[in-house]
């Protein structure tokens, strides 16, 4: 007999009676069970095709964004090496020029060269040293010492490569230094006379240090790599290295220079590490080298599965949520196509009119360096010819020596500061202490005397003055300079010039000092016949630039100027 209040539980629910309920909830669960299937079936399917399809989808996306992203790299890289390497080879035809000028017998004689080239050497970070190499391959000058020891270098392959005719640049493997035992890679140019005839080699050694770090500052991962290959595929650098830095041989890879490109990118196993990469190559413009970016394929792949492992989890749980949560699963995906897509179009804009802007600004500047090669070519071939004349006059009228050696000593002067403002093209403004190290070497060459040694001691601080300024502060302390030559140490073989620059409470202040006998009175005589020029400059080009000066004569002479930081008519 069934419990009490059974029917009545059964009649409530809406069941029939006991006789026939177990046979309709069997009937209910067949009837259920396919549609519950299926729908597992349909949610199953749905969820694995749309991560089959995402997958897909992010393997290609994370494909492509690694390929651009090498191609990009390498165009950065491109730009890098043509900048660098283009200055220097741009350096090499001024040298040219200065041996031009000055011929073997002047180079050998005087250290006037050394000092430019070793002016040059200090400037750049990625050069280690200048060279000079004449037809018969001796070392005739360097930036590394004066006078030149007995140094040949017709062994080398850049000097060699530059016998024939033709090889305008060369860029030379990683070599050990003669007298250095450092690392360094060459970019020489072949030296010409009229005719084509064979003058000699200039040759500029540089640090492939520099560029690895370069390089390494712009490796998206570090199992990526970055290669400078000559145009025969052996590496000048190669970043990471994985080898002693000290190696002159670090590879050669001309498969990596033939293998056929498809948009500026191909795939191939780097044979120095056996590692599969996607690679970008650049051609150098103008120059026989080559750059190679190159992606590891297994950090392709590791940044695919970092993308799709989201999804993946999250299709998981869809499965157990049927067809809803793929339903959300779908649209979400669709949701994130477009917004990937609407990044992508703007991206794309973007970068359009980025290259469009960065296509007229390296015009412009293209356009201002040829203008001011020009400008610089001609000041300099007029203050040569003037130099010259003066010097013709001077030897037919040795009476006017002395005056026309003070005005030589003035128009170097200004040679040299137009070869800073030159040097610091696109700038307003001239570094002081650069200026005053070439004028110190200038003046200290030119007053040379067998028999005499004057020393210039410069403490002075890396302060810029606006061009506007610096010719007449120059020729200030061109004439100072040159009165204590003259005259400070008159009856003495040796002796002391110390120049002192600083900038202190918005005011600049130069102070010239030597320990010598004392110069004679600078101020001019009453009488206008005995008046100095030199004074009259001085004293022209201090109120040209609102400035005060002294001279103070105790156990030498001491010269005090102190002028505006800033120009007061700006």
């Amino acid at each position: 007999m069934p419990p009490a209040g059974f029917e009545q539980n059964a009649r409530a629910a809406g069941t029939p009676t006991c006789r026939h309920g177990p046979d309709a909830v069997r009937m209910g669960r067949k009837t259920a069970s396919p549609a519950v299937l299926a729908l597992l079936a349909v949610a199953l399917a749905l969820t694995v095709a749309m991560l089959a399809f995402a997958s897909h989808q992010y393997h290609s996306q994370v494909m492509t964004e690694a390929e651009n992203r090498s191609a990009a790299i390498a165009r950065v890289l491109e730009e890098h090496a043509a900048r660098t390497l283009g200055i220097h080879a741009m350096t090499l035809s001024h040298l040219e020029w200065m041996v031009d000028d000055l011929g073997w017998d002047r180079i050998d004689a005087s250290p006037l060269l050394h000092e430019r080239l070793k002016a040059l050497a200090s400037q750049t970070p990625e050069v280690q040293s200048y060279w000079i190499i004449d037809e018969a391959g001796r070392v005739r000058a360097s930036s590394f010492e004066w006078p030149m020891r007995v140094l040949s270098a017709a062994d080398r392959e850049y000097f060699r490569a530059h016998l024939g005719a033709g090889n305008a640049i060369h860029i030379g493997p990683r070599l050990s230094g003669k007298i250095l035992s450092e690392i360094f890679f060459t970019l020489s140019r072949r030296m010409e006379l009229p005719g084509n005839r064979f003058q000699g080699v200039a040759q500029i050694s540089l640090l492939p240090g520099y560029f690895a770090d370069f390089y390494r500052s712009v490796l998206h991962d570090p199992r990526d790599v970055v290669l400078l290959l000559r145009d025969d595929g052996r590496a000048i650098v190669r970043e990471p290295l994985n080898s002693a830095p000290n190696d002159t041989e670090i590879g050669h890879f001309p498969e990596l220079l033939t293998t056929p490109d498809a948009n500026g990118t191909f795939r191939a196993v780097t044979s120095f590490d056996g590692v599969e990469r996607v690679l970008a190559r650049r051609k150098v413009p103008n120059l026989p080298v080559y750059v190679v970016y190159g992606t590891d394929v297994a950090s392709i792949d590791a940044a695919w599965r970092d993308r799709v492992a989201p999804y993946a989890l999250f299709a998981i749980p869809s499965i157990g949520l049927l067809g809803l949560l793929g339903v959300i699963a779908v649209r979400r995906s669709r949701q994130a196509a477009d917004a990937q897509e609407a990044l992508r179009s703007a991206n794309e804009a973007l970068e359009s009119r980025i290259a469009e802007r960065t296509r007229h600004l390296d015009q412009a500047l293209a356009d201002k360096e040829v203008l001011v090669r020009d400008i610089h070519h001609r000041v300099k071939n007029n203050l040569q010819v003037i130099l010259s004349l003066l010097e013709l006059q001077a030897q037919r009228s040795p009476e006017l020596e002395a005056p026309f050696s003070e005005a030589l000593s003035r128009i170097n002067t200004m040679g040299l500061i137009h070869e800073q403002i030159y040097r610091s093209t696109g700038v307003s403004s001239v570094r002081i202490d650069d200026f005053i190290e070439a004028l110190v070497g200038h003046l200290s060459s030119f007053h040379r005397r067998p028999g005499r040694e004057i020393a210039i001691r410069h403490d002075v601080e890396p302060v810029a003055i606006d061009v506007n300024r610096v010719v007449p502060f120059a020729l200030i302390l061109n004439e100072v300079l040159s009165n204590a030559f003259k005259h400070a140490f008159a009856d003495r073989c040796s002796g002391t010039v110390t120049i002192t620059f600083m900038a202190e409470d918005g005011m600049l202040h130069l102070t010239v000092e030597d320990d010598g006998t004392g110069a004679p009175d600078p101020e001019p005589a009453p009488r206008p016949a005995r008046r100095s020029m030199g004074m009259d400059l001085i004293r022209a080009f201090t109120r040209q630039i609102h400035g005060e000066y002294r001279f103070t004569h105790n156990d030498g002479t001491r010269f005090d100027l102190v002028f505006p930081r800033e120009d007061e008519a700006s």
